[in-house]
């Protein structure tokens, strides 16, 4: 679903890899991540046209992960933006990742199986460290490190319009995944969030929100860590953690999507679980 959040600013909820957005500039559009899939990729650019968005000035990657650039290839070409740490993770990528991608759909839609297997990576050319600030016409546009999610987080943020595109750093109403996550620093980058001039947030996945969900996602990442360095205090194994951690009830799951959540949640565990050990390693016996 395409909708308007301010003035020159947009975003397609409607695509199975997750939100893109793009924002109207004098240079042209300014794309916040790209769709995974061909098929939406091409509708994406479709939609873009209807915009009157003829021209690409670059495409922001929110982090490393294929769902954010394997779409790269189909607005190319123009410049991307990521953060200075996702080129070389990207580009592990170059073909595990659309192997893998491929053979996902092989049986349910070979022909589109076949188009993933073809498609080619472009990582991001120009690297962000801290933050970058974009002055496009009268628009004042701020590419920021938001690290939590992964370590190559980025933000989109539009200080005249109170616009946020957070990425994975923020969810709504769902579990978030911490499997490449710094914990301790989301935790902070969320508190960085709360203090911004920002009214509506737009998330990698569902429907834009406000600060409740940041105040909540908060609550969850310092909840899983609490429970976890307390079994971890106790003598509690990785594998007990993810045992006895919990958590699948501070988020609804809707029932086709439990496998999935609860591999996510048992990922998340043994993410913070090695942060834990890591930070309080254990005296050898």
């Amino acid at each position: 679903m395409l909708r308007e959040l301010a003035k020159d600013v947009f975003v397609e909820t409607g695509y199975e890899s997750g939100n893109v957005g793009v924002i109207r500039t004098e240079r042209g559009g300014l794309l916040v991540d790209t769709p995974m899939l061909p098929r939406d990729a091409r509708d994406w650019r479709a939609k873009l046209f209807d915009l009157d968005v003829d021209e690409i000035y670059a495409i922001v990657n929110t982090d490393y992960h294929p769902e954010h650039f394997i779409g790269n290839a189909f607005f190319m070409p123009t410049r991307i933006w990521g953060h200075e740490q996702a080129t070389k993770p990207i580009s592990k990528y170059k073909t595990s990742t659309l192997e893998q991608l491929a053979a996902s759909y092989r049986e349910s839609d070979p022909a589109l199986a076949d188009e993933i297997a073809q498609i080619e990576i472009y990582e991001p050319e120009l690297e962000v460290g801290d933050r970058v600030t974009l002055h496009l016409g009268d628009d004042r546009i701020e590419v920021l490190y938001l690290e939590g999610h992964t370590p190559a987080s980025l933000g989109v943020y539009l200080p005249k319009a109170k616009v946020l595109f957070a990425g994975d750093n923020v969810v709504n109403n769902e579990h978030p995944a911490l499997a490449d996550a710094n914990s301790l620093a989301w935790i902070e980058t969320l508190k960085r969030i709360m203090e911004m001039d920002v009214e509506v947030i737009v998330p990698a996945n569902g429907e834009p929100t406000g600060k409740e969900a940041v105040a909540r996602l908060e609550e969850y990442i310092r909840e899983m860590r609490s429970r976890v360095e307390e079994l971890y205090q106790a003598g509690a194994s990785r594998r007990e953690c993810v045992e006895k951690v919990g958590m699948l009830d501070f988020y609804p799951v809707p029932e086709d999507q439990v496998s999935r959540v609860k591999r996510r949640r048992r990922e998340s565990i043994e993410r913070v679980y090695a942060e834990v050990r890591t930070a309080h390693p254990r005296a050898r016996r």
